[in-house]
């Protein structure tokens, strides 16, 4: 009787451990995140500084102090030269948005389109841009503290990675040390393919902007290029602001019908062309498994979810197939497995 009283005791502490965990884990939702963010940004940090030792063959000291040193050369040089000319362009651009918006109102009204339904328009576009406004705040303050902890982590990965490993068991450290890197090689691969489809899609949205003649085109072709973060929504996302824009240029649909194709050019060389050739030499995640987890992050953790969403798909794809299944991912130049 005795035993199993304890037994029954036992289960019940558990239960209530997993439960407390649990609760715990969701109100450290944006923590957790933010911590996602960091170590994404020390894997960016890493990749530069592989680059820099690859091609000073210097050691990774001096690799990483010459990487951060660039990083914030360029921060700082794209501030002085570009800062306040871009936060005037950013200041027009909002207003044509904002213009855009009460045209294509006008444009519902003549088509005989009720009060009530541009009210609610009205609404739900007021509530989203105080969402924005309130989530792009709290964004910029945690960059500025995934900026500082990633540089941390770029600075000792070794001892982040092996204090990690001290909460396993010793005869299971050196798995979870290599389950570890064969996840973190995969979300390196999938980083460098998204930074080449972002700068890419930014060139040619800027490109295509200027040719139409729409104003600002720097802005519109950053915002399409910062877009393409999120994967296979971002370039829909990112035609909004230039749409909203063309509206403004003239009374007719002609700059709004460029722009939509131009866009529309835009994305399909990006899903096309740029898309598969950057698949054969980086890691590609399935379009549905991509997309669930970009809407599931969302519910969990917001707005800043969807920004994120692609790269926890990556690194849940990549535990549930390299580490769970131990099946290998091939790319262009090397094999990821356990």
């Amino acid at each position: 009787m005795r035993l199993q009283t304890e037994a029954t005791l036992r289960t019940a502490a558990i239960w209530i451990g997993v439960a407390c965990t649990a609760f715990l884990l969701w109100e450290l939702r944006p923590a957790i995140l933010m911590a996602f963010g960091a170590i994404l940004l020390a894997m960016v940090f890493d990749l530069l500084t592989e680059a820099v030792s690859r091609i000073c063959h210097i050691r990774r000291g001096w690799s990483f102090a010459i990487a951060t040193v660039i990083i914030i050369a360029v921060i700082v040089l794209c501030l002085s030269l570009f800062g306040m000319n871009l936060v005037q362009q950013f200041g027009q651009v909002m207003q044509r948005i904002s213009a855009g918006e009460a045209s294509f109102r006008a444009m519902l009204q003549r088509m005989g389109f009720g009060t009530s339904l541009l009210d609610t328009g009205n609404s739900l576009i007021s509530s989203m841009l105080g969402n924005v406004v309130s989530t792009g705040t709290g964004l910029f303050e945690g960059a500025i503290i995934m900026l500082i902890a990633s540089i941390y982590l770029a600075a000792r990965p070794e001892a982040h990675r092996d204090g990690a490993a001290d909460f396993f068991p010793p005869d299971s450290r050196k798995w979870f040390l290599r389950s570890l890197g064969a996840v973190g090689e995969m979300l390196k691969e999938w980083i460098l393919g998204q930074l080449v489809l972002m700068v890419t899609v930014g060139i040619l949205s800027t490109i295509a902007v200027a040719a139409i003649g729409l104003p600002n085109p720097i802005p519109l072709g950053l915002v399409a290029g910062l877009t393409e973060a999120i994967p296979y929504l971002g370039p829909w996302i990112g035609a909004v602001p230039a749409l909203l824009v063309a509206l403004t240029v003239s009374n007719g649909f002609g700059p709004v019908i460029m722009t939509g194709i131009a866009y529309l050019g835009v994305h399909l060389i990006e899903g096309y062309v740029v898309g598969p050739l950057i698949q054969r030499w980086f890691v590609g995640i399935p379009p549905a498994i991509m997309l669930l987890g970009i809407f599931a992050s969302q519910i969990i953790f917001g707005l800043p979810g969807v920004i994120f969403g692609g790269p926890i798909a990556v690194a849940i794809f990549a535990v549930v197939k390299i580490v769970y299944l131990k099946q290998k991912v091939e790319t262009g130049d090397q094999t990821i497995s356990v």
